[in-house]
């Protein structure tokens, strides 16, 4: 790789934080957004950053960007710098009782959007300077996320193992039910629960194939053509169908209570005690935290814990 001498070049800041917004958002438009500049604005910005250096920050994949080895070493260096200046501007206001700043939380794929709703709603009312960057992504991605400095917290199904760098502690758990708008007659065995279509979310690992294999056994599994949509990623989309009579769906049973509630859904019980996920809040372990983490750690656990 080509070695980049910054004391020889004149690097514009505000064209690193653009490159940054670029990498972090997954696109100029996004970027464009964000930053409240034209989609012009940002791709001159980020041709000048690489003409400075000399070097392509991206690939061109299609209409994806993605980052070359070089782009990744300077989003590295730049996310730790980012978290180093808001470390010392928090010591600096520490006579400033506001907390203000960002906070970027990865959640794992299927986290409910309600549940994340509910904990923002309650944060920034509270912290009206405070700002939020939310991003889903596998176990892996978060991790990666926390490691390299774009991720303050992330929340995952699975918890240690982990990097001794990362410090994980336990949420809450939740119970998985079975949903489905009516309720099928008779027994409830495998042969009546395979005759219903589904909704799932986790299309790599199906929570009704988890669901099955816990109250039936891991010999039964659900044909592939009863499963009518794959709601990729969202639990809140896969409730909705469930609720209009698409198909059955396994979901969080706080999700599903109040629908239960108003009997707009049915809750399905397996022979065996319910099947549950604990939900694991990650960070990085040894490093202080900012005034803002700390205030946003503490409604994670008032809201989820």
């Amino acid at each position: 790789m080509k070695s980049i001498n910054l004391n020889s070049l004149s690097v514009d800041l505000n064209k690193l934080r653009t490159f940054f917004a670029i990498a972090e958002c997954g696109g100029v438009s996004a970027a464009a957004s964000q930053l409240s500049l034209t989609r012009s604005a940002i791709s001159h910005s980020l041709a000048g950053l690489e003409s400075s250096l000399e070097v392509t920050l991206f690939h061109r994949v299609g209409r994806k960007l993605v980052l070359t080895r070089e782009g990744l070493l300077l989003h590295k260096a730049y996310s730790e710098i980012e978290g180093q200046i808001t470390s010392a501007l928090d010591e600096i206001r520490d006579g400033d009782p506001e907390v203000r700043g960002w906070i970027r939380l990865g959640l794992f794929v299927g986290f409910s959007r309600l549940q994340l709703s509910s904990v923002l709603e309650h944060f920034l009312n509270e912290y009206p300077h405070a700002r939020v960057r939310t991003v889903y992504g596998s176990r892996a991605e978060l991790l990666d996320g926390l490691l390299e400095g774009r991720l303050d917290f992330g929340l995952a199904l699975q918890g240690p193992p982990t990097p001794s760098a990362i410090r994980s502690s336990h949420l809450f758990d939740q119970q998985l039910v079975l949903a489905v708008r009516d309720r099928p007659r008779g027994k409830i065995d495998f042969d009546a629960i395979s005759r219903l279509s589904f909704v799932d979310f986790f299309r790599s690992g199906p929570l009704i194939d988890r669901w099955v294999a816990h109250h039936f056994g891991k010999r039964h599994r659900i044909d592939r053509s009863r499963i009518r949509v794959w709601a990729d990623s969202s639990s809140d989309l896969a409730l909705e169908l469930a609720r209009n009579g698409v198909g059955a769906t396994v979901l969080a049973s706080n999700l599903v209570e109040p629908l239960r509630k108003r009997k707009e859904l049915a809750v399905i019980h397996g022979p065996r005690k319910p099947l549950r996920d604990g939900i694991w809040l990650n960070e990085l372990a040894d490093v202080r935290s900012t005034r803002i983490q700390a205030a946003f750690r503490s409604a994670l656990l008032e809201r989820l814990g």
